[in-house]
């Protein structure tokens, strides 16, 4: 495989993996986590992907009719050619008031 191939390849499954999102886990005590990595690679910044996390986070507790409550969320901004940009959120699913 030529070095042009090989770069063009690793470069497609770096934006592929990017996009992974952990989906709602449970870690506990009535918090769950989302996790998300910017679909933009190493160049991307975390602010559409913490919206996107919000949006997965309110649509899971509405299922469930209770809104959601914002235990803690972290972002952090891409590093070139060291990590993508993320969001991860923990939050708890609440009556509405």
């Amino acid at each position: 495989m030529t070095t042009r191939r090989l770069f063009f390849a690793l470069a497609a499954l770096s934006v592929l993996s990017a996009c992974a999102s952990t989906g709602v886990i449970p870690v506990g005590d009535g918090v769950y986590m989302i996790s998300k990595q910017s679909a933009a690679g190493i160049f991307g910044t975390p602010a559409g992907v913490e919206a996107d996390i919000y949006r997965k986070a309110n649509a899971y507790c509405a299922a469930q009719h209770q809104v959601i409550e914002t235990v803690n969320v972290q972002t952090e901004n891409a590093v070139p050619f060291y990590h993508e940009g993320s969001a991860t959120l923990h939050f708890r699913c609440i009556p509405p008031k």
